[in-house]
This record gives C-alpha cells, sequence and structure tokens, in this order.
C-alpha cells in the first residue's frame, strides 16, 4: 500500500510536469544561441570575454563637430534614434547590410496591425505550422488551430513563434510572398534603402536584409502605432483555450531589459524585439522612455549577452548628452515666401497654407550645451513636396517635408528678408533691405513668369482679355453713372 501511494505520487507528479511543460517552454528567455526552442530554455551565457574588432570600428557620430563622444560597442552596426524627433544620436556603420533575424517580426506585426482587426480569427494551415525549420522558436500551434489576430500579435512579438508570422501572413495577404511584397513596399515607404525582406520571420535568406539606419525607421513607425507599443511592452501574456488545446499557453517577452528582476534591467525600457540566428548572431531593438524623451536603439551582429551592455550603454549616451528644441523660429536659409495678388498655381508661388505650414513647430535633438539658434535650414522643392533640411554644424538632426497643394509647382527663390520665421505669420516679413529688397522680388517673380509651361501662356492671355472686358464695363459703368446725375441737375 505504501509502494502504491509513492507510485500515485509520481504519478501526479509526471502529469503536472506535463501539463506545465508546455507553458515552460513558451515563457522560457530568448537566448544568444539559435532562435530555437531548445535554446531558448537554456540560461543566457555571460558576455564574451573577448573583444571583437568590430569594438574598434569608428563611430560616424564621434566625426560631428561639437558632437558629444560616444561609447565603443562590440556590435558591428548599431544606432540610436529619437522617436519624436528622429534625430539620430549614435551612429556606428548603420547604412552596413547585415542580417536582422527576429526584429523582422517588428515589420510583420506592424504590417498585420494596419491591414487586421485584433478580433479577427486566424485559422492555422499545414504550411504555416510545417513552413518553419523544426527546431526554431514556435508556441506549439496545431494545424486548424484557431487563434484570435490578438493573440497572433503577443505571440509574435513576446515569443518570437515562427510559425504563427506564416499564419498571419497567410491570413492578411492570402500568401506568403504577397505579405513579403507588403513588407517591402511598407520598408520602401518608410525611406528604407538598404532592406529587402524574403519572409514575415527573419529565419536565415541571404536575400534577407537590413541596416541599423532601416531597422531604425521601421522601429520607429511601428512606436508610433497604439497597438504596437501596448503589444511590445507586455511583460505576460496568456492565450486561452482554443478549439485545438485545451490549456492555457503563457508566453513571457524574451527581451531581457524589460523584467526587473533581470541583471539586465533597463530603467525606462518600453520594450522592443530580440533576435538570433548562427548568421545574424544577436540582434536587438530596444525602446526606451526618460524625461519625456523616446529614443529607440538597434544593435546589429554582436555575440552573446554583449548586445544587452551595449544597448544599455548607447540609450544612457542618449539620454545624457541631449535635449529636444523647438526649431520652428530658427533662421530659415536658402529659400523665401512670397505670395502674389494673383493665382498662385499660374506664377508657380506658394499658396498660403503652404506658407503657413512651413512655419509649422518643428521638433529636433541638439547637444545639451546647444540651442535652436545653432540650427541652418536648407529647403527643396518639387512639384508636390517641399523639403526642409535642419542641420547643426553640416550634420543632418531633423527633417520636415511639406505637401504643396495641386497645382503648385516650385517656390521661387527669394531672399531671407522675406522670410516668415513665426508660427503664425502666414504673411511675408517686410524687407529691411528697401528698394534692394523690392528688385529682387521683382526679379524672382519674372523669372518664375518665364518657367512657366507653354500651355499656360494661352490660358494668361485670356485672364487678360477678360480682366480689359472687365475693365471697360466699369469705365462705360460709371460714365453712364456721370451722365445720369448731369440730366438730374438739368
Amino acid at each position: 500500500m505504501l509502494i502504491n501511494k509513492y507510485l500515485r505520487g509520481l504519478v501526479i507528479i509526471f502529469c503536472l510536469i506535463g501539463l506545465l511543460g508546455n507553458s515552460l517552454l513558451v515563457f522560457a528567455a530568448e537566448t544568444p544561441a539559435d532562435d530555437t526552442v531548445v535554446a531558448e530554455a537554456t540560461p543566457t551565457p555571460e558576455p564574451t570575454p573577448t573583444i571583437p574588432p568590430s569594438f574598434y570600428e569608428p563611430i560616424q557620430t564621434n566625426e560631428v563637430s561639437n558632437w558629444p563622444q560616444g561609447p565603443a560597442v562590440y556590435a558591428e552596426s548599431a544606432i540610436v534614434m529619437d522617436a519624436n524627433t528622429g534625430t539620430i544620436l549614435y551612429g556606428k556603420d548603420i547604412d552596413a547590410i547585415k542580417y536582422p533575424a527576429s526584429i523582422t517580426k517588428i515589420m510583420t506585426t506592424l504590417v498585420a496591425i494596419e491591414n487586421s482587426n485584433p478580433n479577427e480569427r486566424v485559422i492555422f494551415s499545414d504550411h504555416a505550422i510545417w513552413g518553419i525549420e523544426r527546431d526554431s522558436s514556435h508556441i506549439g500551434i496545431r494545424i486548424g488551430e484557431n487563434l484570435s489576430m490578438k493573440d497572433c500579435l503577443y505571440a509574435m512579438m513576446l515569443a518570437s513563434a515562427n510559425e504563427v508570422c506564416l499564419a498571419v501572413a497567410e491570413h492578411v495577404a492570402g500568401d506568403v510572398p504577397t505579405f513579403v511584397e507588403m513588407m517591402n513596399q511598407k520598408a520602401a515607404e518608410l525611406g528604407c534603402t538598404n532592406t529587402n525582406f524574403t519572409n514575415p520571420n527573419g529565419l536565415p535568406d541571404e536575400e534577407h536584409y537590413t541596416s541599423a539606419r532601416d531597422m531604425a525607421l521601421i522601429s520607429k513607425a511601428a512606436f508610433e502605432n497604439d497597438m504596437f507599443r501596448k503589444v511590445c511592452a507586455t511583460k505576460a501574456y496568456k492565450i486561452g483555450w482554443t478549439n485545438k488545446a485545451g490549456e492555457d499557453r503563457w508566453l513571457g517577452n524574451h527581451h531581457k531589459m524589460l523584467w526587473d528582476n533581470s541583471s539586465y534591467y533597463y530603467e525606462g525600457c518600453l520594450g522592443g524585439k530580440t533576435g538570433f540566428t548562427r548568421v545574424a548572431l544577436n540582434t536587438l531593438v530596444t525602446y526606451a522612455n526618460r524625461d519625456e524623451r523616446n529614443l529607440i536603439c538597434v544593435s546589429l551582429r554582436t555575440n552573446g549577452a554583449q548586445v544587452y551592455l551595449d544597448t544599455a550603454a548607447m540609450l544612457d549616451y542618449g539620454f545624457h548628452n541631449f535635449h529636444n528644441v523647438a526649431a520652428n523660429n530658427t533662421k530659415r536659409t536658402e529659400y523665401g515666401t512670397y505670395l502674389m495678388p494673383f493665382p498662385a498655381a499660374l506664377f508657380n508661388c506658394y499658396s498660403a497654407q503652404t506658407v503657413a505650414d512651413l512655419n509649422r513647430p518643428v521638433t529636433v535633438s541638439l547637444p545639451k550645451e546647444a540651442s535652436a539658434n545653432d540650427l541652418a535650414v536648407q529647403t527643396t522643392s518639387d512639384i508636390s513636396l517641399i523639403t526642409q533640411t535642419f542641420s547643426y554644424n553640416d550634420y543632418p538632426v531633423g527633417e520636415d517635408i511639406i505637401h504643396q497643394p495641386a497645382g503648385i509647382s516650385s517656390l521661387a527663390s527669394l531672399p531671407d528678408s522675406f522670410v516668415s520665421t513665426s508660427t503664425s505669420q502666414a504673411t511675408p516679413t517686410p524687407s529691411a533691405s528697401g528698394i534692394s529688397g523690392v528688385k529682387n522680388k521683382v526679379a524672382s517673380t519674372w523669372a518664375s513668369f518665364e518657367e512657366l509651361p507653354s500651355w499656360k501662356y494661352p490660358l494668361l492671355a485670356l485672364l487678360a482679355l477678360l480682366l480689359l472686358i472687365i475693365i471697360i464695363k466699369i469705365g462705360f459703368a460709371i460714365k453712364r453713372s456721370k451722365a445720369k446725375k448731369r440730366r438730374r441737375k438739368r
């Protein structure tokens, strides 16, 4: 009887282990080994003691005049960007092509959020389950299982579930290749120039690559989405019972800087995404907030947990050495604004709304000892866009793109004295140079007139004829009115 009691106890223990095994496996943190289930369950190794050659590679931003000197890091490529201003605070080989591994899922999640509803149901196909490497990260979904899109978003960002990425791609776009096209199109829209995705999960492929700068642009766009911010900052999430699983699945966020019981915890961390493959090594995207400033740090190709130490050093550098300033009241150079008394579309000039937009608030990040007075602004324009580039000691720190109204072609450049710098002022500032300013204004207006397309000349002639007819009619009306008055006096 005593032996039977012991046997029953052992059976109960093994049953509990079986029930908890799947949840514990899913909850295990992603480590600097491979993006595999087995590797994710192993302890994180200490930072690699051997300093790699990449540690001594130059830091691009350290070459900017009067720019704070950034820390040396093990990463082959790294960047710190202010999420609010877009200013690159720290840059190391930021345009080099690297493999992203699972940080690819930031783009996957963003495209999924923008093209679906959280309550939509995602059904897992045979291809979604078996279309990934069997030792890659997954959460044990079964063929025909039904999850909400919301559950899928958390599975991708927290547990790095590769089969979920395929199922989401099939659900949103009909098939994986079409979804990948959507990812690449989104990347192009965000200004990425060194990025090409071939799958939605980041598993190894020679043609699947990105750069630190591009990944920062993608991460910034994702961070601007409310749903994405909520998902990536979540520490733990439960997927309840489904049509195929009679148990809860607990997902734990793999990003160690988010957990206050972790030795890599970073105060103000808002989450992010981890990644690892043998060819990409460790990749990491981290969001952090301090003193109402949000920073994004991207680290590519680091060996081991050193990626967390590097990220902490770069974030500290960004928070301690910079502040955000309003750039809209700075002296603007190399452009002018002037409102013509005739239709702006015919005379190559800005509309009143465009002039107002030129002076809308723009914020940039600068070294703490610098101010808005240290900024220079260069403005370029084409048929549809006006681009203002703000720079500090010839280093670009911000950009503002203004869409011109339909029919407005380009800017007639005028002296700085005609530039309006107040956000509430939509009309040109009077010239301080008197007659010379007027001469420049007339010359610039005539230059714009000469550049008018030939088809507009007949239209201008017609307008002139109509104006002449109106003037003549007004003259006759005045003459008749005076004649009537004379007759009344008689």
